[in-house]
């Protein structure tokens, strides 16, 4: 029997949506604290200099300037702007992290790189400083494009890294012997795919305002997904006790992963309140916003898959170049789980693979939503489709044939999949869609061509094991029957409170309006790795659910008492408590709270729950299908159509999963068809560096997009769920690339699929004929 629920599955409005939408909630950037200055910072208008020379005396000299900071004024201690350090479970992965930045170098690395900062009165007087500080530079050859960089003679950007290569990264779980599968193979195909460097684009400008106290206690304000991590890192850079660092993010104003779990602007914020001895904010202008932050890691990766002719594949290699950019942050990891999930959606006996990451002078890579794997299925997915059309399989097939099941491994060995509905989310897909129909469809006449394509994803929840997962809640009922529910968490837009408020209320039977959650805070909720890799429902969300389930047990227990009953025969439900055979027979949960809190027998307790764990892992798996039109005279790719088929494990909050999906397939619509950083080759200049030459995708550009949930409850997760916040930007450029294929029957290798591209690409193939 299906187990009922009042609060879980129910499509009920986010907590947090009436104060957003009158304006009342405080962002970083909102911010005013006492004695406060406004800081700015000097970025390098070289892509490779070395700084000779500064001379700050000017802008100190500034009426209403109270703090100018250079190299020379900060602390020299190495580190890395990802906390991947701080998380990492294997100490020799930690021992190979690479130390390769400062608060500020006395070396620029890309055009935008922090050279100085200033801390005055008001933001005209700071912006009038910056233009003061005086730099001479010894400009240095540069190197923008990853390929060059690593050939002998290139220029050194660090002088560790040979050849500019950071790090060289072998899949570690490869199994079998590909050359010998290879061998085996009826069809090997050999194919190379690129991706561009897509920006995050949070509508929030990154900022932060720290207070750096006069007794050594650091106080910062930041929209991070990660507080408890920076704040173990600030702590390690200014050399001071990590309980001297308090951490304050309540709400963030989006992230997806650009500026959240790394360091940004708060190692120099942080220098410039400590010279200043005033809190002191600093927020970016949307132009360095765009070259400042962390972007999706540009690939180029090769493909090998080795196909029997049924379309059993027998092996499977992936060879990739990432360009980290200037700085080493998350493009390591992003690399991991680009040839993990490469490997992890198909059975395979014979894997390997591997991926050089390497310096540039263009702004820094790292990892944005979907963290590697958007990469990967850009490659994956094309070449499933290249494959069946050789073989003369339809694409549905070939991929049925070789999905993962229940029980498999998935791209860890020793991890089995919990559950996943492969068959189920790509027959209900096709369904939606209409592929029989449309497959049968005439792709149109004269200058307009219709295409169908199809891309399947898997995707995780959570980042174990390679990474730790600790999390914890903490959860107190009151007088009235509310509760307190307390956890470190930010809402950046995902309605992550809401869902975990009603994960609390089902499991004490109270209504969602019970439930009040405090978050954001370093020094009063327990410790929890963040906001990233898909995690905060399958791991926060079940410590809420087993923090809440300690305090329904108390709660039983007390009503017991006073029922002078026995618990085990007790439910809650809508603020009851009552017999399980006589459900109007019982106590309000108020009551039972006022009694134990108030007791004049000496039996006093404030019911409470508590759990500090560390969650396991349960992949997803999406099947995504898509339709375009393609102007054969313009070149421009005109997406129709989107249906997007999620294996959910159960929708605590249906609205939040589909609004997800849908938000998700908007950003890879802009990521597969106009998003393009674009970095001049002779001076390292971003020319897309405002929303007018980096074209994200806005209401009129987006299709018709449908999204449906298949539901099959793990164990795992909090009431059967699992992810969804990363995987709706994984599989719709694939979808998007074949359906431009089978339109007009060229494929496009290289993200975004731009009119130009479009165009070049049919002119060859008519030379070709």
């Amino acid at each position: 029997m299906a187990q009922e629920f009042s609060v879980v599955g129910k499509r009920l409005p986010r907590i947090d949506a009436k104060a957003k939408a009158i304006g009342a909630t405080t962002y970083t950037v909102d911010l005013q604290v006492p004695r406060m200055l406004i800081g700015k910072v000097l970025h390098s208008p070289y892509p490779h200099a070395k700084i000779k020379k500064i001379n700050k005396t000017r802008a100190e000299q500034l009426p209403g300037v109270v703090a100018v900071i250079t190299f020379e004024d900060v602390p020299k201690v190495p580190f890395t702007m990802t906390t991947d350090d701080k998380m990492l479970r294997n100490p020799d992965a930690i021992k190979s992290l690479t130390l390769d930045q400062l608060v500020l170098n006395d070396k620029a690395r890309f055009v935008g790189d922090p050279v100085a900062a200033v801390a005055a009165i008001d933001e005209g007087t700071a912006e009038q400083a910056i233009d003061l500080i005086e730099v001479e530079y010894e400009q240095l050859p540069a190197v923008f494009d990853a390929v060059e960089a690593m050939k002998p003679g290139a220029p050194q950007i660090h002088d560790a890294a040979k050849n500019n290569i950071a790090s060289h990264f072998v899949y570690p779980f490869a199994q079998g012997n590909v050359e010998k599968g290879f061998a085996e193979a009826d069809l090997v195909l050999e194919e190379t795919f690129s991706v561009s460097k897509q920006h995050p684009c949070q509508m929030e400008p990154t900022g932060c305002v720290v207070d750096f106290d006069a007794d050594g206690n650091l106080t910062i304000w930041s929209p991070t997904q990660e507080a408890f991590l920076l704040r173990d890192k600030m702590a390690d850079i200014y050399g001071i006790p990590t309980g001297k660092v308090r951490y304050l993010t309540q709400f963030a104003g989006g992230s997806f992963g650009g500026r959240g779990v790394s360091l940004t602007l708060e190692p120099i914020t942080a220098a410039l309140s400590k010279k200043a001895g005033r809190p002191v904010k600093t927020v970016y202008t949307r132009e360095e916003d765009l070259f400042a932050l962390e972007t999706r890691t540009p690939f180029i990766q090769t493909g090998k898959i080795g196909f029997k002719k049924d379309g059993t594949i027998t092996a499977m290699e992936t060879r990739a170049i990432a360009n980290s950019g200037a700085y080493i942050t998350h493009s390591p990891a992003v690399t991991s789980v680009n040839l993990g999930l490469f490997f992890g959606l198909y059975k395979c006996p014979n894997t390997s693979g591997y991926c050089d990451i390497v310096y540039t002078n263009i702004p820094i890579s790292g990892g944005i939503r979907g963290y590697g794997n958007p990469q990967a299925m850009w490659v994956l997915e094309q070449m499933m489709d290249m494959a069946a059309e050789k073989l003369g399989i339809d694409p549905i097939e070939i991929r049925l044939k070789n999905l993962r099941e229940t029980g498999d491994p998935c791209w860890v060995p020793f991890i089995p999949i919990e559950g996943w509905q492969p068959k189920k989310c790509i027959e209900k897909g096709c369904e939606m869609f209409g592929w029989k129909e449309k497959s049968a469809a005439n792709k149109g006449e004269g200058i307009k061509r219709r295409g169908i394509g199809i891309a399947t994803v898997s995707h995780v929840s959570g980042a174990f094991p390679m990474l730790s997962e600790h999390t914890n809640a903490y959860i107190k009922l009151n007088e009235d029957g509310s509760a307190d529910l307390i956890a470190s968490c930010v809402e950046m837009g995902q309605g992550l409170l809401t869902t975990l408020c009603q994960i609390a209320a089902e499991e004490l039977g109270l209504r969602l309006e019970d439930i009040r959650i405090f978050n954001g805070d370093t020094s009063v909720t327990g410790y929890d790795v963040g906001q990233h890799a898909s995690r905060s429902i399958h791991g926060t969300g079940e410590a809420v659910r087993r923090a809440a389930a300690e305090a329904r047990k108390q709660l039983l227990e007390r009503a017991a008492k006073m029922l002078g009953v026995s618990s085990d025969g007790l439910q809650v439900k809508d603020r009851w408590i009552s017999l399980k055979d006589d459900g109007k027979k019982g106590i309000s949960v108020a009551e039972v709270c006022n009694n134990a809190i108030h007791n004049l027998e000496g039996e006093c307790l404030n019911i409470s729950g508590r759990c500090s764990f560390e969650a396991g892992q349960s992949p997803i798996f999406q099947a995504v299908l898509a339709e375009v039109e393609v102007d054969l005279e313009t070149g421009v790719v005109k997406p129709l159509k989107l249906i997007m088929v999620h294996d959910i494990g159960r929708a605590i909050n249906p609205l939040i999963v589909e609004g997800q999906l849908e938000g998700g397939a908007v950003q890879s619509l802009g990521y597969a068809l106009s998003e393009d950083f674009i970095v001049n080759k002779n001076n390292g200049v971003l020319e897309s560096d405002n929303f007018t030459s980096y074209k994200v995708q806005s209401a009129p550009d987006v299709p018709e997009i449908e999204v449906s949930l298949v539901e099959d409850p793990v164990e795992s997760g909090p009431f059967g769920a699992k992810s969804v916040g990363e995987s709706a930007t994984v599989g719709v450029p694939a979808a998007i690339g074949n359906a431009v294929y089978n339109a007009i029957g060229v494929r496009i290798k290289d993200l975004p699929i731009t009119p130009e591209k479009v165009l070049k690409a049919l002119k060859e193939k008519e030379q070709k004929a």
